[in-house]
């Protein structure tokens, strides 16, 4: 497929689509009630909510998008980049602080919600009178309608050009607010052909989409690249239902992380079953990353005759930099370099272990309005520094840690040790050291405090702590903690 000029590899594919599989079934999604789309009916929406928005003046805009997975996420995210102006998904998990802070960083004109989170919103909204609120329940039919009624044709509305920013994608951001990535069509579309050298999928296929549609890989690969390979989408209801949910769908494609394929092993293990019976019987392709694959576990799925291709990639990299070829013999990688970019170690070490930076078509445009951040990132021939430190060896990536010294929870979630030790020890004099790390996914401290009152300064600590984790983000609320004397540092 060529690209001519002006054009933008979204618009080409959503025109592609109609024409060649408007009937054919794309997309299933059962929360209450069951909905599906057809590849035609859901570019028709597209261009429907993309008419409605321009009319109602938001050309140009950068729209929010707070709710789970869904289909109508999926609408207003193609609708918004591909004609309208920036889409930026807020993760659902975002309390009231996080979505004011996006809200004002991205400089966002409107906001889709869901019904579910509309506490969240309502507390926000006299905040923000100059932004448009719309709840997607509420007024979404009213929305196509209005949409479909004034649109001059399909495909008649202007599309952006291929470097336009068009969408922000959110960093982890548990050490601090995160900070607010920016795409456009050629970061996004960077990585289908790579990825399409180790897979072979398409009409026949059934993607089984779990990953939030927010993060790149889940928004990128399994999203926006069904429509460039042609394959079905099944949104995942709820996580206790996953099982039951692919036993009847018998997806072919499925993406997570570790603590995801753990818990299938374990419920294969209650059921006395195989773990490939609980994927359906058809899993072609079960890519795992976000976090280091145990050898263990890695192991016990081959056995049931699933082969897990490791990823490894960054949101500011469009999550295209490595994934494994299907029957490569190399266990302990966190993949193969995708062969359309350029990847370097810098400041090896004698092992070969340096920083990976990267350099190509999948690397962000920037950070959105953070100018010092974006060129804090950057080195003088304009390699991308992924603080992550590794070596690469026969096009393999191998990895050993963040530069920043930060901590992996099993579903990939990332946080800083030292901001969360620092946080910690700022909550009171007598707390001296702060020592932080995860066992059993759970986030530990071990609180070390002035001479001999560790004993009875238990419950002191305790409601501290239980005061602090009230404000502070998600992944970085501390689980568990030990306390010391101070004394047992000098031993």
């Amino acid at each position: 497929m060529s690209y001519g000029a002006g054009a933008n590899r979204l618009d080409e594919f959503l025109k592609r689509d109609y024409e060649k599989w408007k009937d054919r079934p794309y997309l299933h999604h059962e929360v209450g009630a069951v909905t599906d789309k057809t590849f035609g009916e859901f570019i028709e929406d597209v261009n429907y909510v993309a008419e409605y928005l321009v009319d109602e003046g938001f050309k140009g805009s950068n729209i929010g998008i707070y709710s789970p997975n869904s289909i109508e996420w999926m609408t207003i995210d193609a609708a918004v980049m591909n004609y309208v102006g920036i889409s930026a998904g807020f993760p659902k998990e975002w309390n009231e602080n996080d979505v004011r802070y996006g809200l004002k960083k991205c400089d966002i004109r409107c906001l889709f919600y869901s019904r579910v989170l509309s506490e969240t919103v309502d507390a926000l909204k006299p905040d923000f009178s100059d932004v448009r609120f719309i709840c997607i329940e509420d007024e979404w039919d009213n929305i196509l309608r209005a949409g479909r009624d004034k649109l001059d044709g399909m495909f008649s509305l202007e599309a952006a050009d291929d470097n336009s920013a068009v969408r922000i994608v959110f960093t982890s951001g548990t050490t601090s607010f995160p900070k607010a990535v920016l795409l456009n069509f050629t970061n996004i579309f960077s990585g289908w052909r790579s990825l399409g050298r180790r897979v072979s999928v398409g009409k026949d296929d059934i993607c089984y989409l779990f990953l939030p549609l927010n993060h790149t890989y889940g928004g990128i690969f399994n999203f926006l690249y069904s429509l460039v390979f042609g394959f079905q989408v099944y949104l995942a209801g709820a996580i206790h239902k996953m099982a039951e949910e692919m036993m009847k769908i018998r997806p072919t494609i499925f993406c997570a992380v570790p603590i995801v394929l753990i818990r299938m092993e374990e419920g294969a293990k209650k059921a006395g079953v195989p773990v490939s019976a609980l994927f359906g019987g058809r899993m072609k392709y079960l890519f795992c990353g976000g976090a280091a694959l145990s050898d263990e576990l890695r192991g016990a799925y081959e056995g049931c005759g699933l082969e897990v291709l490791n990823a490894y990639a960054l949101s500011e990299t469009s999550s295209s930099l490595s994934i494994d070829y299907p029957g490569d013999p190399v266990r302990d990688s966190a993949g193969t370099v995708f062969e359309d970019i350029a990847v370097k170690v810098v400041a090896p070490d004698a092992d070969g272990f340096g920083e990976i930076a990267v350099k190509g078509d999948n690397v962000f445009a920037g950070y959105y309005g953070d100018e010092t951040a974006t060129a804090a990132v950057f080195t003088d021939d304009g390699f991308f520094l992924t603080g992550d430190i590794g070596c690469i060896r026969d096009k393999h990536v191998y990895l050993k840690g963040r530069k920043d010294a930060r901590l992996t929870f099993a579903n990939g979630e990332k946080i800083s040790a030292t901001a969360v030790a620092e946080r910690v020890k700022s909550l009171d004099d007598s707390i001296k050291s702060v020592k932080v790390y995860i066992r059993d996914n759970i986030l530990t401290c071990d609180i070390y405090i002035t001479g001999d009152q560790a004993a009875d300064s238990f419950d002191k600590i305790s409601a501290l702590i239980d005061k602090d984790n009230q404000s502070a983000s998600k992944y970085e609320r501390v689980g568990n903690f030990n306390l010391y004397s101070a004394d047992r540092l000098l031993k």
